[in-house]
């Protein structure tokens, strides 16, 4: 084994650690999965060592990372779409491969290969055998498992694999867990001796902690304000309430003498959160109040961030009321956030904060008030560029609009769009199942007709759901179907209401096999103007 260089900061310490765990865990050619387990919110410090096995660093293993997001949605199409990711990266980096020797032709790229498990496998080992040999990494972080049970069958098929005897070891799957939830230790069981865990020492908390307090210098206790933010951050973490203030109070000490009143803005907005995960409310909201009146503070000296702050702590204060079930106090909270958005200006808090507002009033059985508040939150929209509506919570805004005209048909519609995901959902865990009955070698003409099938199914299951739910629309009040046509002039044209359901190969309208049947809704702009 070779250990990593000296040291010089606590990032650096936790690389060459992980790097000594990967040498002292996974040298074993009988190894077909490594899981690298991480504390909560690290992923950005794997990341860093990922990054550095790309380039000749002291903290780089024998291996060759390559890492794959594709989506898992069949077993088949994650395969070929894998597949095609190794040799999208071979062909990217083949002139440097050249400088390094390999040179000759890899018959791979130009084959069809196999839509399985096994096929992959047997790409990867390809590979490994054409680089001379070389070990590879292959590190699985898909960007969306349709089926967790699925992707778990695709996962074993892959680890029971042929593989021949010389290739052992050529070729290890590896997967990213969490420290608390552990998802992949019944993959690590049901594999014992091929699948190996190596808990990575990456907690950035920690990290961010140390480096903090080994940091030098700094006039005016930077350094050491640093430090204290840290420490708060790892007792946020712990759940330690009176400690994170007891911190907070020191941090807030230098704050106040160096003039930083955001800083002090942004601790006592920390030890509210702290005190409402303890439940304790009061003093929860006593320290949002004390944060915006930094947040005042900040403004007058000038500080941009001062707005902002300001628009938390009120943000933070009706989150709390509304927690401790007081929906009136939390309704004036969340509209003074929404003022303190405008004044920003934000349009996407404003809108925030005025629909939770609607929502508050609603709770405290004020309708009227309800009403005025989502309007409110419809004017703040109207400010919004076309793009920004739909990643924002104007979808929200209107779905609770329509909930608030007629919750019976919001949720008749809402459970025709429950009903689709679940056979949409059916239909594509059969294509799996199908795709994986095939085995090893499936025949192409096979998979296409299983493709194929299942594009059907969806057409058809989409086009149920739509007029189901255009049924339910056009069956609506007037106030109803305008604010639905509201929804598909801001958001989507095929929008009715939330859970929003978009076509199954994500195509326009104009592009749909059967054309759209929708009625004519009532014109949402003078809605909107009178808003």
């Amino acid at each position: 084994m070779s250990s990593a260089a000296p040291v010089r900061n606590p990032v650096e310490k936790r690389m060459a650690r992980l790097h000594d765990l990967w040498w002292e865990r996974t040298d074993d050619a009988s190894l077909r999965a490594v899981v690298l387990r991480l504390p909560p919110d690290s992923q950005r410090m794997l990341d860093a060592f990922f990054t550095l096995q790309m380039v000749d660093s002291d903290y780089a293993t024998p291996d060759l990372f390559v890492r794959l997001d594709a989506a898992y949605e069949t077993g088949y199409r994650f395969s070929r779409e894998l597949r095609q990711a190794l040799i999208e990266t071979y062909l990217h980096n083949r002139p440097q491969l050249a400088k390094q020797g390999v040179s000759d032709p890899w018959a791979e790229e130009h084959e069809s290969g196999r839509d399985s498990a096994a096929g992959f496998v047997d790409t990867g080992l390809s590979l490994a055998r054409h680089l001379r040999r070389q070990r590879l990494s292959v590190v699985l972080q898909p960007g969306g498992v349709s089926d967790a049970p699925c992707f778990e069958r695709w996962l074993d098929a892959a680890l029971q694999a042929p593989v021949p005897p010389e290739d052992a070891g050529l070729l290890r799957l590896v997967l990213v867990d969490d420290s608390d939830s552990r998802a992949w230790q019944p993959l690590v069981e049901r594999h014992a001796g091929v699948v190996r865990v190596v808990d990575a020492p990456l907690d950035i908390l920690e990290a961010a902690r140390e480096i903090a307090a080994q940091a030098g210098g700094g006039s005016g206790g930077a350094a050491l304000f640093r430090q204290l933010y840290a420490d708060m951050l790892v007792l946020l973490r712990r759940g330690d309430a009176p400690a994170v203030e007891a911190t907070a109070e020191r941090a807030a000490r230098l704050a106040t003498r160096n003039g930083w009143s955001d800083q002090r803005a942004v601790l006592d907005v920390m030890v509210g959160g702290a005190w409402l995960q303890a439940r304790d409310v009061a003093r929860a909201v006593a320290r949002y109040r004390q944060a915006r009146a930094a947040a005042v503070e900040a403004t007058q000296a000038g500080n941009p961030m001062g707005p902002m702050l300001l628009m938390q702590g009120w943000m933070a204060e009706g989150g709390a009321w509304a927690a401790a079930g007081d929906m009136k106090q939390s309704a004036h909270a969340f509209e003074q956030a929404a003022e303190a958005a405008r004044r920003v200006p934000n349009s996407l808090f404003a809108v925030e904060g005025q629909r939770a507002a609607a929502q508050a009033w609603l709770g405290a059985g004020e309708r009227d008030r309800a009403w005025a508040a989502a309007l409110a939150g419809v004017r703040e929209a109207r400010a919004m560029a076309d793009a920004d509506r739909p990643n924002s919570t104007v979808p929200q805004l209107l779905q609770d609009m329509l909930a608030m005209q007629d919750p019976r048909r919001c949720e008749r519609i809402a459970q025709c769009a429950t009903a689709y995901e679940r056979e949409a959902r059916a239909a594509l865990v059969e294509a799996d199942l199908a795709g994986h009955r095939l085995g090893t070698h499936p025949p192409p003409s096979a998979i296409t007709a299983i493709e194929t099938q299942l594009v059907q199914r969806y057409e058809q299951l989409f086009q149920g759901q739509l007029r189901e739910r255009e049924q339910l629309v056009q069956g609506g009040e007037e106030v109803f179907r305008t604010v639905v046509a509201m929804g598909r002039q801001w958001l989507d044209p095929g929008w009715s209401g939330l859970p929003h359901v978009k076509h199954p190969l994500d195509l326009a309208p104009g592009e749909w096999r059967e054309p759209p049947a929708f009625a004519r809704l009532p014109d949402p702009q003078p809605f909107v103007e009178a808003a």
